[in-house]
């Protein structure tokens, strides 16, 4: 009796390994993992084998370029009472600004056979979003040189029984598979493509992006903005701007016969700092005042709340 229990718990323990032997899935190599985003390097095996893929890898982009990708993506959501839809940016600010480095410097290493896993955490408690957040998705870039980005969910709210910062594991769907989603990717820019489906259709949340197009597209440069400035040029180039300037407004002085008798210079008075905003933030704004404003008209918040609200959002672009 002993010996075939025994031996009925070797076969229970046997079927179990080959089962997951013979299984297809991702197996996982961690890059990054922190309170804001998570990165993963992965790649498909099957039988135990490693299925051989044709990524463009390693591969490498400037952060300026994909931090323009992020920006350009936005997708379509059901918002307010009455599940109007939205156009809503798919990246805060702050998420390009730590993500897009970090994806960049995982291309760079990535094998051919691998590709980028993510999660963003998007905890800024503001008017577009009242609760924290999480954005799933996978990057590669394929043998045609296309950026691929594809997302598994977009801002979804993080539930209440999520009580670590990082989940057990990243979703068992392929983003690849997807089919019909809710929410649905939108094409922003010149460069951007929705990727044709098994179906025919168009993927609703995998978006490609022709990398030459997004090289030579120029980023929208705000007004007041001016082109930045690095190195030692940092220090003289606020003078250096206001001599070109004064030049160019000053009028010829007349030709004299007689020399001009000397001046004493009197000291340079520094010009009042004027405002730079990142066209990433120019955007946010205007969506929340226009969502405000929805609000409002909805009846959800007073005219009261609404200017008050509005104020302080214009208060940030004077």
């Amino acid at each position: 009796m002993k010996r075939m229990l025994v031996f009925f718990i070797f076969f229970i323990m046997a079927a179990v390994l080959l089962s997951a032997c013979s299984s297809t899935r991702w197996v996982r190599t961690p890059v990054v993992e922190n309170p804001d985003f998570k990165l993963v390097l992965e790649a498909l095996h099957e039988e135990g084998e490693m299925v051989r893929q044709t990524y463009a890898h390693p591969f490498e982009i400037a952060p300026s370029n994909l931090a323009k990708l992020m920006r350009d993506l936005t997708y379509t959501e059901e918002v307010g009472l009455l599940g109007k839809e939205k156009k809503m940016p798919v990246f805060q600010a702050a998420e390009i600004e730590r993500l897009a480095p970090a994806l960049a410097d995982t291309l760079k290493t990535a094998a051919d056979s691998q590709r980028i896993r993510f999660i963003s955490y998007n905890r800024a408690k503001a008017l577009i979003f009242s609760k924290d957040r999480k954005t799933e998705g996978v990057v590669f870039v394929g043998q045609d040189k296309q950026f691929n980005i594809a997302f598994n969910y977009i801002n979804t709210e993080i539930r209440m029984d999520e009580t670590t910062a990082f989940p057990e594991d990243f979703s068992r769907m392929d983003p690849l598979n997807i089919n019909f989603s809710d929410t649905a990717l939108l094409k922003t820019a010149p460069y951007l493509a929705h990727q044709i489906g098994e179906s025919g259709d168009p993927a609703p949340l995998w978006m490609t992006a022709d990398l030459q197009k997004l090289a030579a597209t120029p980023a929208v440069m705000p007004a007041g903005q001016r082109p930045a400035v690095s190195g030692a040029d940092k220090e003289t180039a606020p003078t250096q701007t206001r001599r070109t300037e004064a030049a160019e407004a000053a009028p010829a002085a007349p030709a004299s016969a007689e020399p001009a008798a000397p001046t004493t210079a009197s000291p340079a008075q520094p010009l009042p700092a004027q405002p730079v905003f990142d066209d990433t933030v120019q955007q946010e704004i205007k969506t929340k005042l226009i969502y405000l404003k929805e609000l409002k008209d909805d009846g959800l918040i007073s005219e009261q709340d609404y200017n008050a609200r509005k104020d302080q959002l214009l208060d940030k672009i004077q």
